[in-house]
């Protein structure tokens, strides 16, 4: 069974920068008055309807010029600058919940493209920071061993159809969180898989 790790979102902060570059506003550093209203309308509905949760797993593995893990080689380049020579793996899921999904989709059936265009950039930025945020627990927890970096798959060389692995490993669809069978896409669309590869400190 994974270990649940339920996210306040109240606690979730995201530069604001950060959404103002997601949402096209890039230079700027900050979201233009014209818009401020319905941002602050956008940020706290996700806030509203969102209810953040990791999924986690430690898992132990072998490096052999290749990461090994329940038997399954992960093969990239990604994999062999971030997790080389790891003595464990944590694969992780973070999700902001269906709900955001239907919030979404909700604005753009209204006829609200640019509510739906604030509530969709919003969370994509917000489901990273949750990560983030878990990212933070978890290099306090292992102390002392070394974390690399997070890495997710659809990055670099590191293919989408891992999704498919960590899910079923973490028994995703029991708590709501499922892949595309073709795409290998999550479901819902405000999740984030990834792994995390510890070592001890040299």
């Amino acid at each position: 069974m994974p270990r649940v790790v339920e996210i306040d979102p109240m606690t979730v902060k995201v530069p604001e920068r950060v959404i103002s570059a997601r949402l096209g506003f890039k230079g700027v550093g900050r979201i233009p008055e014209e818009f401020r209203n319905i941002f602050e309308k956008a940020w706290k509905e996700i806030i509203r309807v969102s209810t953040p949760f990791a999924l986690l797993e430690d898992e132990e593995c072998i490096w052999n010029e290749y990461l090994k893990v329940r038997g399954i080689e992960l093969k990239s380049d990604l994999v062999r600058r971030h997790l080389k020579n790891c003595e464990i793996a944590t694969l992780m899921a973070v999700t902001l919940g269906e709900s955001v999904d239907r919030r979404i989709e909700k604005a753009h059936e209204d006829g609200n493209e640019l509510f739906s265009y604030f509530l969709d950039g919003i969370a994509s930025e917000f489901v990273e920071y949750a990560a983030r945020e878990i990212e933070k627990v978890l290099r306090k927890d292992k102390e002392p061993l070394a974390g690399g970096a997070r890495i997710s798959p659809g990055y670099g060389d590191f293919p989408l159809k891992v999704n498919k692995w960590i899910v079923e490993i973490l028994d995703g669809e029991r708590y709501g969180i499922k892949y595309h069978p073709e795409s290998f896409m999550l479901i819902p669309r405000k999740t984030i898989t990834s792994i995390m590869g510890w070592r001890r400190s040299e």
